[in-house]
C-alpha cells in the first residue's frame, strides 16, 4: 500500500486485516499513524521522508488549520 501519510488506525488496521505486506510512506512528519503497530504486526514499512510532499503538507496545514486538526481529532486548545 502506499500512503502520502502515515496510516490512520482505520487504515492501519485495514492493512493488518487485509494482510497488506508493505506499506510505503510519503512522509510522516505532519502525522505519525499506525507505523509501530504495523512493524509489531510483521508489516514492512518504508517511510520516504518526501521532502516535496512534507513541504505540501505543510503549507495544506497552514492553510487550513481547523480542517486539519478536526481531520486527526486534535482540539486547537490541545495543541
Amino acid at each position: 500500500m502506499y500512503t502520502t501519510l502515515s496510516p490512520c488506525d482505520m487504515c492501519t488496521g485495514a492493512c493488518v486485516m487485509y494482510k497488506v505486506g508493505r506499506v510505503v510512506v510519503g512522509e510522516n512528519k505532519s502525522f505519525m499513524g499506525g507505523e509501530e503497530y504495523l512493524k509489531q504486526r510483521g508489516i514492512e514499512v518504508i517511510v520516504l521522508d518526501d521532502q516535496d510532499m512534507t513541504a505540501v503538507m505543510q503549507k495544506y496545514i497552514e492553510e487550513n488549520r481547523e480542517v486539519w486538526h478536526e481531520d486527526i481529532g486534535v482540539d486547537d486548545g490541545q495543541l
